[in-house]
């Protein structure tokens, strides 16, 4: 329990200095060019992060957890074999990145002009050599993790998001200083991280080949998927380039808000529980796998439905405080915030489509898992394609929000093909019904002015939603017991509907 609330202090401080540095970003340049730039230059790292890094570690921990349990030398010698292929595979990337950046441009932003391209080039170049030390730290962090290790590769984005705010307020605020902070403090990080790693540094020796199906077959799927989801974010953005000035830094500034508690779920929650889901189901433990599948839901929920509850309610209010100052004003504010609203209301699928995920990689089902995720990424595109021109920025917003939807359904559906039970459909509801009541309430009432109002509205909204699901049933929310380790804690829990 102690490393958990340390992982979660530091997901906090990490999403709060990225708030920060965005929040410079929006001060220096507002809704410009210039900020456009710095966004279109974190899109091929934060693909990659996705497409290759996330699907990466989610496909290494189940794979060399199997290794393990018959062999940790081998585990060590094939973890060995794919951390220096990785680093070489990932350095290529960013050097291709570089040479072609901008070809890489023109088609990442087709609205500019070629004067626009020229000048950002070195910018999106030296954004691109994100791409190598990503895939290196994810290769790295998922070593550690099936260590148990969890704390250590957690401060990554510490680390990125101080380095950034340090070379923008010490350096002449530009996209090369921001870029170079975010480089060098995670440089760092990976002789750090490899030297944790000792095995990671031994001579490389001959060894058996695994038993059962090669690394490829396994990564291939959970790669494919991981793409398709980005794809959907490189879609979004390239339609966006073909509306007004601005509207991809209001879409990036929106999708950056309301994803902050599902990113600070992913790296804390998620990404503790995927290895025991991973475990307990190589085990074969079917009660301790259905304990932690309940708890990972509740856990999901207690994060995702508040937050999407409070910027689907306050959208205005949370973006002018957050974001309105500088060259940020209140026609921005007001844009933006309608984006917020769209994104909050898929955030609880969002984290649905994560957790399902998660559980078929770890029963070993990653086709199954890629289908899902192309059927919902293929109809998110589509939708962008339609409903760009006649709604701007909302209509691909919207769109995202309706492929999460999606995404969730299919995964589910897959997951608990044989038993509805395992959904826990009365928990589900429960949730999701108390959120959309207290968030159309919070709707119909005198918006709050100020920080100060902002908190009390806030705090208000939260002691609703609470003692309405207190109304409704729940209770192992509120029982210290059930949140404690162990197989115990999940003895008392309400029957499954």
């Amino acid at each position: 329990m102690s490393s958990t609330l340390i992982i979660l202090a530091i997901t906090v401080a990490s999403f709060l200095l990225g708030f920060l540095r965005d929040l410079l970003i929006a001060r220096q340049f507002g809704v410009s060019w210039e900020a456009d730039l710095i966004f279109v230059a974190l899109i091929l790292p934060v693909f990659f992060e996705s497409f290759f890094g996330l699907a990466l570690r989610d496909a290494m921990i189940p794979y060399l957890q199997r290794i393990r349990d018959r062999c940790n030398t081998q585990y060590e010698q094939v973890g060995r074999w794919l951390y220096w292929r990785i680093g070489l595979f990932g350095l290529l990337l960013s050097v291709i990145g570089v040479l072609a950046s901008p070809w890489l441009m023109h088609a990442l932003a087709p609205g500019w002009s070629d004067e626009q391209v020229e000048t950002g080039k070195l910018v999106f170049a030296v954004g691109t050599l994100l791409i190598c030390v990503q895939a290196i730290l994810y290769c790295q962090g998922a070593l550690l993790n099936l260590d148990r290790i969890f704390i250590l590769p957690m401060t990554r984005t510490l680390m990125l998001n101080l380095g950034a705010i340090l070379a923008i307020v010490i350096l002449q605020p530009s996209g090369i200083a921001l870029f170079t902070g975010m480089l060098l403090p995670q440089v760092l990080l990976i002789v750090i991280q490899h030297r944790r790693l000792g095995y990671l540094g031994q001579r490389s020796v001959a060894f058996e080949k695994p038993a059962g199906s090669p690394f490829a077959v396994t990564f291939a799927p959970v790669l494919l998927a991981a793409g398709a989801q980005q794809g959907c974010m490189l879609a979004e953005r390239f339609f966006a380039s073909l509306l007004a000035e601005g509207n991809i830094t209001m879409l990036s500034f929106s999708y950056r808000i309301v994803t902050i508690p599902l990113t600070l779920y992913a790296l804390s929650i998620l990404a503790m529980i995927f290895p025991e889901l991973t475990r307990s189901w190589n085990e074969g433990n079917a009660d301790k796998y259905a304990a932690l599948m309940r708890k990972a839901l509740l856990g999901t929920l207690l994060f995702l439905v508040p937050a999407a509850v409070v910027l689907f309610s306050y959208s205005e209010p949370v973006v002018k405080v957050l974001l309105e100052r500088g060259a940020f004003g209140a026609e921005q504010s007001a844009a933006t915030a309608t984006l917020v609203v769209a994104y909050a209301m898929g955030l609880p699928w969002m984290g649905l489509a994560l957790l399902w995920g998660r559980a078929l990689l770890s029963q070993q089902c990653a086709k199954t898992f890629l289908y899902a995720t192309l059927a919902s990424s293929f109809i998110t595109v589509a939708l962008d394609a339609a409903l760009y021109q006649p709604f701007g920025a909302q209509g691909l917003a919207y769109s995202f929000t309706t492929g999460a939807f999606l995404q969730a359904v299919f995964m589910a559906l897959a997951l608990y093909r044989h038993s509805l039970a395992g959904l826990h459909l009365s928990l589900l509801l429960r949730w999701l019904g108390a959120g959309c009541a207290v968030a159309l309430l919070s709707v119909l009432l005198p918006k709050p002015v100020g920080l100060l109002e902002l908190i009390v509205s806030i705090s208000v909204a939260m002691l609703g939603l609470l003692l309405l699901l207190l109304v409704l049933g729940e209770r192992d929310l509120f029982r210290r017991g059930y949140w404690a380790r162990g197989e115990a804690s999940t003895e008392r829990a309400e029957p499954t509907s």
